[in-house]
């Protein structure tokens, strides 16, 4: 399993990140990093819609880059999937399975042989003489699991795993790492928080281990349309004009166009903001001695200007893009001849395939 070439796949609503690269002990060596576009009517929120269409556009991809590897990793993110902490007592394995099962059919108004339940085991603690178990339950709907499996296959691959975003983040910042060259301890807890096209991911990570997760029904598009409409110009032409022309930390720009813009993008971007907060003192409240200490930023909408001081701002934390990690190697792609500079500002649009390709023993 280590040291085995895979090829990883993040299927997202606006764009699919392919990574090519190999698991080495701590770290992750990246040999390429390519996106393409996600077909149109293909997908949407964790679904395949067209897997022929879609499988021939990867295949199109894979060709010109010559790609051959077999090995594939699908991650993704979606609203149908249901991640929640539960407490119960530590039993053997098959009593686990059904004491969970059981809680969670309790709150979870679902058909459960719709549905894969896998589970971790955060810590476990004594409480009262009982030994007691704090476990993280994902609840993934079996058809669109076989959506992906079945993509694989149309691909001509075999099926390492099935991700989801969170926990591909996760396995990113298990160890005492550099980010952006600065130390990072398991001893902070952070907020880690996926800046997506439809979709905001946060993840709150302490001692190792997602702590919290939320999607947030905002993203990039939602910028994008609220510029299309007020301009009266296609999305692409306002999402272009929104990495362009937007500067969150100024007050106003030199021309009108660049201040409405700017001001429809403040005004989107308070809205996220609203909503994280909104999770960050959910977490805080969940338990005595919840804290966050940093936010990371990731994903397509941390590219935009002065993003980072705007949300630092109004919620009085530190907030870094992510640029580098150190348990990530990138050297191979630059001697593809990219741009250095260019992978590495880029580095955090491949977070979520690159920590897929992490296998723990």
């Amino acid at each position: 399993m280590f040291n085995s070439k895979v090829l990883s796949l993040d299927i997202g609503s606006k764009n699919t990140k392919i990574v090519l690269g190999t698991q080495n002990r701590k770290n992750v060596i990246i040999e390429k990093a390519i996106t393409m576009t996600t077909p149109v009517g293909c997908y949407n929120d964790g679904n395949i819609l067209d897997i022929t269409k879609f499988k021939s556009e990867i295949s199109d991809v894979l060709q010109v880059e010559n790609i051959k590897c077999k090995r594939i990793i699908i991650t993704s993110k979606s609203t149908s999937v249901i991640t929640r902490d539960i407490g119960i007592p530590v039993a053997k394995k098959e009593d686990m399975d059904a004491i969970i099962k059981f809680q969670m059919e309790r709150y979870l108004p679902i058909m459960f042989d719709d549905y894969i339940m896998q589970y971790k085991i955060l810590e476990e603690f004594d409480e009262e003489n009982i030994k007691q178990a704090k476990i993280t339950v994902v609840v993934y709907p079996k058809i669109m699991a076989e959506g992906y499996y079945n993509l694989v296959k149309e691909l001509k691959g075999n099926a390492v795993a099935l991700d989801i975003s969170s926990n591909s983040i996760n396995k990113l910042f298990t160890y005492d790492i550099k980010v952006n060259d600065e130390n990072y301890s398991l001893e902070d807890t952070v907020a880690v928080i996926d800046l997506g096209y439809d979709f905001i991911n946060v993840n709150i990570i302490s001692d190792g281990n997602v702590q919290f997760t939320r999607i947030i029904n905002y993203g990039g598009s939602h910028i994008d349309i609220a510029i299309a409409k007020q301009l009266a110009i296609s999305e692409e032409e306002a999402e272009q004009q929104k990495l362009e022309g937007c500067n969150l930390e100024r007050e106003s720009l030199s021309d009108m166009q660049s201040s409405t813009i700017n001001d429809i993008a403040k005004a989107q971007v308070r809205n996220w903001i609203q909503e994280i907060e909104r999770m960050l003192n959910y977490y805080k409240s969940k338990e005595q001695g919840n804290k966050v200490d940093k936010i990371y930023i990731y994903g397509g909408s941390s590219n935009i200007k002065g993003i980072e001081t705007f949300i630092k701002d109004v919620l009085n934390l530190p907030v870094t893009k992510i640029q580098s990690l150190s348990n990530v190697n990138c050297s191979k792609i630059n001697e593809t001849k990219l741009d250095p500079f260019k992978v590495k500002m880029e580095l955090s649009q491949y977070l979520n395939a690159i920590g897929a390709i992490i296998r723990l023993r």
